[in-house]
């Protein structure tokens, strides 16, 4: 009976890995990389975008900038590392669009220093 209980248990452990594997194929939304396609996704939409942030706006939000236009971001404190961060320091944002009562943004998730 226990060598049944655990044999259960075993396969049910299994079973549960296996079912929350991610799909790394091909999707129906194209990639966004770019501020202009930002601006014109949708809010839960995952973004990856390279540029430099070139001004603090309030609180955790900045204005973000790349070759194609510029964003308003949301950034944790915690993303940034204690690193000094300038106008020409490149960063990648990868994130998620949303929305508030004012405008589209970047929800920011991770940060990379490109330096």
């Amino acid at each position: 009976m226990m060598t049944k209980i655990l044999v259960m248990l075993f396969l049910s452990a299994f079973l549960v890995n296996s079912a929350s594997a991610q799909f790394a194929g091909p999707s129906k939304h194209q990639q966004i990389t770019t501020v202009e396609q930002a601006r014109m996704g949708r809010r839960g939409q995952d973004v990856a975008l390279e540029g430099f942030v070139v001004k603090h706006l309030r609180d955790r939000y900045y204005q973000f900038h790349d070759a194609t236009g510029e964003i308003r971001v949301r950034i944790d404190r915690l993303l940034w590392r204690g690193r000094r961060v300038t106008s020409k320091t490149p960063l990648r944002l990868t994130g998620r669009i949303d929305r508030d009562f004012r405008e589209l943004y970047v929800n920011v998730r991770r940060l990379e220093f490109l330096d």
